[in-house]
């Protein structure tokens, strides 16, 4: 038997790194999974051999929540989300993974288990500094969630609308780097909680500006250039903010306006990966 997951992918809107209090909205590259029981655990990605701490984690939260349990398993993971680049490439990969672990054991699991399971493993596997409740429901669930990472709760949910596309920029110089990395200590968190709580109160119109309001916050910890994000306003974005702790650019971009976005925008030099905004599970 083979066990088969996916999860959709997703973009900050604030980073629950210093308060523990985040949000996210869902887009449409994808992560898929397949899992093979086995005696022992193995990673591939993308084809590649990859070290199996991450999967070992996530199996031993899933045998701790699962009626059914697995000894190990040989996992597939196939993705089209950029790694390291703080577009929630871990938190997708967790959900598929579960999702394939309780196909191949013929169990149904809630999506609230999946999620703090998920959560809770990539704390086990340091991989995540708050365990990425945000991203994971934003991954899982798609549209805008709002969440308490610490008690691992979704308190808001709300759609996007769907006249905008998502554009992704990624510096062409840019390094994968483990969100281990970022220097939390430099984040003020009270003002990062006043972005939450203003972005939850006013719903979408505060999602765009709490994009923006972050993005300086988080561009201030890293004591890097605003220039990317200033290029993107001046080429007609309607929002965007670094995403997770970067170093890419989630872009919001009325869709009618994509193209001559794109245009004025490829020539500040970065990827540009262009997404739909998605409000539902895949």
């Amino acid at each position: 038997m083979t066990g088969f997951g996916i999860s959709g992918g997703a973009l900050s809107i604030v980073n629950a790194i210093a308060s523990g209090f985040g949000a996210a909205f869902g887009i449409s590259l994808s992560t898929k999974a397949v899992a093979e029981e086995r005696d022992c655990v193995s990673l591939m990605i993308n084809g590649a051999a990859a070290p199996a701490y991450f999967a070992e984690s996530l199996l031993a939260r899933f045998n701790s929540v699962s009626p059914q349990k697995l000894s190990g398993a040989a996992v597939s993971v196939e993705s089209d989300i950029p790694q390291s680049a703080g577009l929630k490439s871990s938190s997708a990969a967790a959900n598929a993974i579960l999702s394939a672990f309780a196909d191949e054991a013929g169990v149904t699991l809630p999506p609230e288990t999946i999620l703090r399971a998920g959560a809770l493993a990539s704390l086990d596997a340091g991989v995540s500094v708050t365990g990425a409740f945000d991203d994971a429901a934003a991954c899982l669930f798609g549209g805008v969630v709002f969440t308490d990472n610490r008690r691992m709760e979704i308190l808001r949910r709300i759609s996007v609308p769907e006249n905008l596309t998502a554009v992704i920029a990624l510096p062409v110089d840019y390094q994968p780097s483990p969100s281990s990395a970022f220097p939390i200590g430099l984040l003020d968190a009270a003002e990062s909680r006043r972005i939450f709580d203003d972005a939850m109160d006013e719903g979408l119109p505060g999602v765009f500006s709490a994009m923006e309001r972050n993005g300086a916050l988080v561009s201030r910890a890293l004591g890097i250039s605003d220039a990317l994000f200033r290029a993107a306003k001046s080429a007609g974005a309607a929002a965007a903010g670094i995403s997770g702790t970067g170093p890419a650019l989630g872009i919001l971009v009325e869709t009618e306006n994509l193209d001559n976005f794109l245009s004025r925008f490829r020539e500040s030099g970065c990827r540009c990966i262009v997404s739909h905004i998605r409000n539902r599970r895949i």
